[in-house]
């Protein structure tokens, strides 16, 4: 299994398209989103979720997605309701 060091994190190359797969995925379908909501897919959580980041920020570097400028507390546990931001699409298919 290939791996690579991305956004300071090591992840494997296939959960990285699976991610951003995903992540294009609720863009298409919703307005705005969380990374709550990537999760929420099923997308397997590897060790250190804080790997979705990176991710996040090559979707808006890619124009799919843009920061709102708003943020909500996650809904994940272990992340003891730090706030995430909330994401607007900017490919919502209606």
């Amino acid at each position: 299994m290939k791996s690579a060091i991305y956004g300071g994190y090591k992840m494997d190359e296939t959960w990285k398209i699976k991610a951003y797969q995903t992540i294009k995925e609720i863009a298409l379908s919703m307005k705005e989103f969380t990374v709550d909501d990537v999760w929420a897919t099923g997308l397997k959580k590897p060790s250190e979720a804080r790997v979705l980041g990176p991710i996040m920020s090559k979707a808006k570097n890619d124009g799919l997605i843009k920061k709102s400028g708003r943020s909500r507390p996650t809904t994940q546990k272990e992340s003891h309701s730090a706030d995430v931001t909330i994401w607007e699409s900017l490919i919502y298919d209606q």
